[in-house]
């Protein structure tokens, strides 16, 4: 029997691998002495706060509203057809404590994402600081690095922000024409996968906040 249903597919979650750049070190120039106490290690780190969450925000869908996760805690229990759009957001938490020290954060793929059906998935995403800068919305799959130079964050504005999070926000929308597709077909639709998102926090030795 076949029944007439849109293109259902399975929308992947975004996996966002927190990476540190390690401990750091204060550096001193040749010839310069300084007190035993004033020499401190710094600390450049980053955490993920939870786990990915996903909204349908569909045009025909008011309001928004959260989609469940299956059991992996990051892949959306839904099956999108055409013309539906979801957000799916992923929320880090930066560390840079030291001493004339700043930082750009890096995002990349470690993996590439699978949009599929191909020709019917738009994915962007955007990278939103607790400031409320966010950056322009890019292709996912496209590397960014926050804020270019010579513009970076030093200490004194990362604690400013306290415990506020980061986050990476993707949007997918689905277009395409409904199709026919048979019952037992529904369950192997193809998934839209996200890839490996990297997002790691660098020290930088250069820009407007840092002191050779």
């Amino acid at each position: 029997m076949r029944t007439r249903r849109p293109v259902s597919l399975a929308a992947a979650a975004l996996l966002v691998a927190g990476a540190a750049a390690g401990l750091t070190y204060a550096l001193w120039g040749a010839g310069v002495t300084v007190a035993a106490s004033v020499v401190r290690s710094g600390t450049l780190d980053l955490a993920l706060v939870g786990t990915p969450t996903w909204t349908e925000t569909s045009p025909d869908v008011s309001p928004a509203h959260a989609v469940a996760t299956r059991p992996d805690g990051i892949t959306a229990d839904h099956l999108a057809t055409p013309g539906d759009s979801f957000r799916v957001v992923q929320r880090f938490r930066p560390v840079l404590q030291g001493d004339n020290l700043a930082a750009r954060l890096r995002v990349s793929w470690d993996s590439a994402p699978a949009l599929l059906p191909a020709g019917g998935v738009t994915a962007t995403y955007t990278v939103s600081r607790p400031d409320g800068v966010t950056s322009a919305a890019v292709p996912v799959g496209t590397p960014t690095l926050l804020p270019g130079a010579p513009d970076n964050l030093t200490a004194a504005e990362v604690a400013a922000w306290g415990t506020a999070t980061w986050a990476v926000t993707v949007t997918l929308t689905y277009s395409g024409a409904d199709v026919m597709v048979a019952d037992t077909a529904i369950a192997s639709a193809p998934t839209t996968g996200l890839g490996t998102v990297v997002v790691t926090w660098e020290q930088v030795r250069d820009g407007d906040g840092f002191s050779p």
